[in-house]
């Protein structure tokens, strides 16, 4: 697989067990939107088991081609367990608003998720891990660029940064948009209120 490919040329794996299947809700499922999501996160969160006990650890990342990038120090102790090819699951969400309802049930909030399943490698490849990281820069600093905004990594930087590839064998996504859905909550003479709160 050609690993520059932008997220829009590639297709993640859809869902296809039950480790993916939205039981709740299943009409805000969104699977045609997998890649659009992981394309805008901001924050990974990773889980994994060590030693038989659960971890879930927080990664600014990038994501491109079926694969989900998370860097680091090489002392960090999170990323040397996830070299190891080992299985993992990562979320990422996004609140767009709180959504009030004059019925407490009915309090919401408009969303877009995703949960990945899938194992991970280390990237060794100087140049690859060059390529990713000013990618994810410009991602999160969008038109900011190696040179005239900031001074490159140098080859000893990168040699000594850990970059991780979660190759994704599995994804869904979910979301929700719109207004408040309780009863009463579109009468203007019910009482309480009703609203959305962008984020």
């Amino acid at each position: 697989m050609d690993d520059k490919k932008p997220y829009h040329d590639y297709t993640v794996p859809e869902p296809r067990t039950d480790r993916t299947l939205i039981r709740r809700h299943p009409e805000r499922a969104a699977p045609d939107r997998i890649e659009e999501f992981l394309a805008a996160g901001l924050i990974a969160h990773v889980a994994f088991v060590d030693g038989g006990e659960p971890r879930t650890i927080p990664f600014f990342y990038h994501y491109e081609a079926g694969h989900i990038y998370v860097h680091g120090s090489p002392g960090n102790g999170s990323l040397r367990n996830l070299e190891d090819g080992r299985p993992v699951a990562v979320s990422i969400a996004m609140l767009d608003a709180l959504v009030a309802s004059k019925t407490a049930a009915n309090h919401s909030g408009n969303f877009r998720s995703v949960v990945v399943f899938g194992r991970c490698h280390r990237v060794s490849d100087v140049a690859k891990k060059r390529r990713v990281l000013e990618a994810a820069t410009e991602r999160y600093f969008p038109g900011r660029h190696a040179g005239p905004d900031y001074v490159p990594a140098s080859d000893d930087d990168l040699t000594r940064m850990e970059l991780i590839a979660i190759e994704i064998d599995e994804a869904q996504a979910k979301a929700r948009s719109g207004g408040p859905m309780g009863p009463g909550d579109d009468d203007p003479n019910a009482s309480g209120s009703a609203f959305v709160r962008p984020i």
